[in-house]
């Protein structure tokens, strides 16, 4: 494989990536540092102490803590400065994103709001609309939400039946259908709404939330993110002015995706806030529980919980800014004139669109899981409502459903992948051609990375050999497809992780060293199980007999043989319990 300087969508799959080409949280500048720690503050002091408040359903509390994080400049980050924002970079944005786990329910309404709420006016709004709601939006005058889905209609967004037919008047289209599951509803003073203009064309809209005929429903009773908004939207001829038309015509898509796509990139940061933080409160406990005269942290079983929940939060912030990263570089080579434009902006989030989805499975799964081993470190003091692991388990699960579910999300980015080959590209055809070159599963970190790519191009070729083209995404073939995207998110992870670890070792003492790298080890273990698993399900369904032996042989030569991770474990947890958690990146 050669080295790329110019990272394109998939590029991990077929290109050597070296330890200097890729984005870590430790790259963050000291400015931007600055601000992050400011809502990391607001959030400790300001919103710490009313979490319980705030999952009794306290609007007043909600409102005047959103009103708080506007002035501290929150909802400006990613306005232009021309309309009074603070323009920052997509790394400051995922800086930013990293204090989500700290606001408990608080945060649905701020990043809902910062997010999906703001971005469709930031891209795609007129100078005249961006007047009317973006600087009210910005300053926390007005709250915003994002309604796609309805009743009928989730991951199928583009099949919304809700219709918008314009007046004969010409001046307003009136709109009739509903909405389910919108975040903030009985909150929002504006809506960023999706409806097809005679039935056909979908179109994206600014609703307001004061318009005749819509109707918000009850809050639903969640199982977590209690105390925030999310109800049903029903709309019996509501007047939208046809100047609140956003965007185009018939491609109400492109509001739609861009905002998508860039939420998963900021969910995937969300999460690996949640997961860090899973990993500190089960430490602390750990160290402060005592079990058969000794903290329970110094039981082998404890320390494996720990060991791995630390290298899967580790490996977690490595995805979530490899992408971040990957998004920024190409943002910054597509400026004009100090600022990349709207079809920059669409062309890099559909380039990296499968990393953007991968991102989102790989560290909303870490979350949700590390959260359930919270509650496990915990025991029966970690099902008790008193303790913050129960909060953490119902908050996290949401994560996977979130920006599109993580089965979408899987089938979406090995979808991508698999086209840009089909299209010319991405060249997998040289390392399929390749695969007769013998690896060596018994060998360093890099290259179990390599070999964990030939398993990967193996399973392409046996299922593009066995499944027709036109038929790879029919229903009845999503598992292999799936599988061959769990593969693929192993794969992106791993490399993350053990780029990081490289990028970040001149700076490290010899005990840090030995850290990180059991770190690496521990997860690129978990990565090669993962593979193993998902090659087995796809061989198992493509062949029987000696052919299915064979090809097991093949693939098993190339996945890493078991390594001592009792010993590496013990090591890992021990410096996890004595810090409290990772350590903080610098």
């Amino acid at each position: 494989m050669t080295t790329t300087t110019r990272p394109f969508g998939a590029a991990f799959l077929v290109h050597e990536t070296s330890p200097d080409q890729i984005v870590t949280p430790e790259d963050l500048g000291e400015e931007d540092r600055m601000l992050m720690q400011s809502f990391e503050d607001f959030a400790e002091r300001e919103v710490g102490p009313h979490l319980d408040a705030l999952a009794e359903g306290s609007a007043e509390l909600s409102r005047s803590l959103f009103e708080k994080a506007a002035e501290l400049g929150l909802f400006m980050a990613e306005v232009p400065e021309e309309y009074g924002g603070f323009d920052l970079n997509v790394l400051a944005i995922t800086g930013i994103c990293s204090v989500r786990s700290k606001l408990g329910s608080l945060g649905s309404l701020v990043y809902a709001h910062q997010g999906i709420g703001m971005l469709p006016l930031i891209n795609f709004a007129t100078e005249e609309q961006r007047e009317r709601y973006l600087g009210p939006c910005m300053n926390g005058e007005i709250i915003s939400a994002f309604a796609l889905t309805e009743p009928g209609t989730g991951s199928d967004a583009m099949n919304i039946t809700t219709r918008a037919v314009l007046n004969d008047e010409g001046t307003h289209y009136v709109v009739n259908g509903g909405k389910q599951w919108i975040t903030n509803a009985s909150w929002a003073d504006i809506f960023i709404f999706f409806a097809k203009v005679d039935g056909e064309h979908f179109t994206a809209f600014i609703l307001d939330g004061s318009s005749d005929g819509l109707t918000i429903g009850a809050n639903e009773r969640l199982l977590g993110q209690h105390g925030s908004s999310v109800a049903a939207l029903s709309l019996e001829d509501v007047k939208i002015p046809v100047e609140n038309l956003l965007g185009e015509i018939g491609k109400g898509h492109l509001v739609a995706f861009c905002t998508l796509n860039m939420g998963r990139l900021k969910l995937a940061t969300n999460a690996t806030s949640g997961a860090r933080a899973a990993v500190e409160v089960a430490a602390r406990y750990a160290t402060e529980r005592t079990q058969f005269g000794r903290p329970i942290g110094d039981f082998g079983l404890i320390q494996r919980k720990l060991a791995d929940m630390a290298s899967r939060a580790y490996a977690a912030e490595a995805v979530a800014w490899r992408t971040a990263g990957l998004v920024y570089h190409a943002l910054e080579s597509a400026k004009e004139d100090g600022r990349p434009s709207l079809d920059a902006k669409l062309a890099t989030l559909s380039e990296f669109s499968a990393e953007c989805a991968m991102a989102k499975v790989q560290t909303s799964e870490a979350y949700n899981d590390l959260a359930d081993e919270a509650v496990q470190v915990f025991g029966g003091y970690g099902f008790s409502e008193e303790y913050p692991p129960a909060r953490m388990y119902r908050d996290s699960r949401i994560s996977r459903i979130y920006e599109g579910t993580n089965e979408i999300c899987r089938l979406y980015a090995q979808r991508a992948i698999l086209r840009r080959w089909w299209k010319g590209r991405l060249d997998f055809d040289g390392p399929i051609a390749a695969l007769g070159e013998t690896g060596d599963a018994d060998a360093s970190n890099t290259n179990t990375i390599e070999n964990l790519k030939r398993v990967y191009f193996c399973l392409v070729r046996n299922v593009c050999g066995e499944v027709e083209q036109d038929k790879m995404f029919d229903a009845e073939n999503q598992q292999l497809v799936a599988s061959l995207a769990d593969i693929a998110i192993e794969i992106f992870a791993a490399e993350s992780i053990l780029l990081r670890v490289a990028k970040g070792r001149s700076g490290r003492s010899a005990d840090d060293h030995e850290f990180y790298e059991a770190l690496v080890t521990i997860y690129l273990s978990r990565a090669g199980d993962r593979a193993r698993q998902e090659a087995n399900e796809i061989l198992g369904a493509l062949f029987s007999g000696a052919k299915l032996r064979s090809h097991l042989d093949e693939v098993g030569g190339w996945l890493p043989l078991p390594v001592n991770l009792i010993d590496r474990r013990a090591f890992v947890a021990r410096a996890v319990l004595e810090g409290g958690g990772l350590p903080k990146s610098s």
